[in-house]
């Protein structure tokens, strides 16, 4: 056995402690008990005397008495069990300080402290994780950031390039609907020569209208680099498109070109009134004519946007799924419990949490309830009201002051 627990041991149950205890409580506990039996018949006689007589000023000073002496009994009893009482405190508080030595929640004890260790432990690693899922969700959002903004590059030139066809589309409707018998070569002329071929630097001059994201704003050359590498991806495409939907409406409006000088030739021969007949169904043709052309290029426009609307929802169900998969963290993880903690950063910090409280508890809490809560406080507004020099008061409707009196 170690030194000391064997001076432990004599302390608790030295064979004089144990013999002041066997000797001395029963006859001590007997002379208090009778201290107090006494004490108490005496004072229940007085309180009947209150009750039948009432208070006067010879009763008044035997109650005084009364109480002096109940004091006195009190030290009395007090001093006369304090050996005895002193003892068995000292032996609570040896073994409350064993229990306290190991106790994790004693802060002098090891075990505190290895887990305050723990705690730091724990929170450098959840610190870790936290900077890895950052960093790892910034780049997912950089990544889906750069794939939204190429496909909204693409789909820029793709509106600029519909727009640019249904121009030129228009432009030959008005060749076409100008002809007159007066100008009739000179038109046929514009139309047959009307180019169907997109220029080769079309892209390159058509200015980009997408916004770059906050996130790609470090990646101005990058982002110049893949406006030129689409625009020269879908050249291609935009040229044999261009030329096929121009093409073939300058082809059907040129074919048409013999008919309807055939048409506005015997308009010119007919009366006012067949000559306007005509007119209007020679019009009326060239307008269903443009409104097909212009519905099938609609359509297909449509059915690009479509299918586009389903990548970018597919995509975007993809990138929820990549980041739920950042919280998974590797390796050994510490079993930790992670709550808020208010950090007061300056008085009005307290004055936030009270108004927070009292909004959702507070207010509904009775005035005794209250008053326990606020007791420091309460006592110190008591203080101030009772400052015989320069006493303060709380001017409310809600509060108001009674005067205590005690006998002395």
């Amino acid at each position: 056995m170690s030194e000391q627990a064997t001076n432990t041991e004599l302390t608790i149950v030295r064979k004089e402690n144990v013999q002041l205890i066997a000797q001395s409580a029963p006859e001590v506990f007997k002379s208090n008990t009778e201290s107090c039996q006494k004490c108490t018949d005496f004072g229940k006689k007085l309180l009947d005397k209150i009750k039948e007589q009432g208070m006067n000023d010879e009763l008044d000073m035997q109650c005084a008495n009364y109480i002096n002496k109940a004091r006195n009994t009190v030290k009395k009893m007090n001093t006369n069990r304090s050996a005895i009482t002193k003892l068995f405190d000292q032996i609570r508080s040896e073994f409350t300080g064993m229990e306290n030595a190991i106790d994790p929640t004693k802060t002098a004890s090891i075990p505190y402290q290895i887990q305050q260790a723990r705690n730091a432990y724990a929170a450098k690693k959840r610190e870790e994780e936290e900077r890895k899922r950052r960093a790892e969700l910034l780049r997912q959002q950089r990544e889906q950031a750069f794939n939204a903004y190429k496909a909204d590059v693409e789909d820029d030139y793709k509106r600029s390039f519909n727009a640019y066809t249904a121009n030129a589309i228009n432009n030959l409707t008005e060749l076409n609907a100008n002809i007159t018998l007066d100008n009739y070569e000179e038109q046929c002329k514009a139309i047959k020569q009307f180019s169907v071929t997109l220029p080769q630097d079309w892209a390159t001059k058509t200015p980009c209208n997408v916004r770059i994201p906050a996130e790609l704003a470090d990646m101005q050359d990058k982002l110049r680099e893949v406006r030129t590498s689409i625009a020269l991806k879908l050249m291609e495409q935009f040229a044999k498109q261009y030329q096929l939907e121009v093409g073939d409406y300058r082809d059907t409006i040129t074919d048409a070109l013999p008919s309807k000088k055939a048409e506005l030739e015997r308009m010119a021969k007919a009366n006012a009134e067949e000559k306007a007949r005509m007119e209007a169904e020679l019009k009326a043709r060239e307008a269903a004519e443009a409104k097909r052309v212009e519905e099938e290029r609609k359509r297909k426009e449509e059915e690009e946007a479509a299918k586009k609307k389903m990548q970018q929802e597919a995509s975007e169900v993809g990138n929820l799924f990549g980041q739920q998969a950042i919280v998974t963290p590797a390796g050994y993880q510490p079993k930790t419990s992670v709550k808020k903690r208010l950090v007061f950063h300056d008085a009005q910090g307290v004055l936030a949490a009270l108004s927070l409280w009292w909004s959702k508890e507070g207010q509904y809490q009775s005035v005794e309830d209250l008053s326990k809560v606020f007791k420091k406080q309460i006592t110190y507004c008591e203080k101030l009201a009772n400052d015989k020099d320069h006493p303060e008061f709380i001017s409310s409707t809600s509060v108001s002051y009674e005067d205590e009196v005690k006998a002395k």
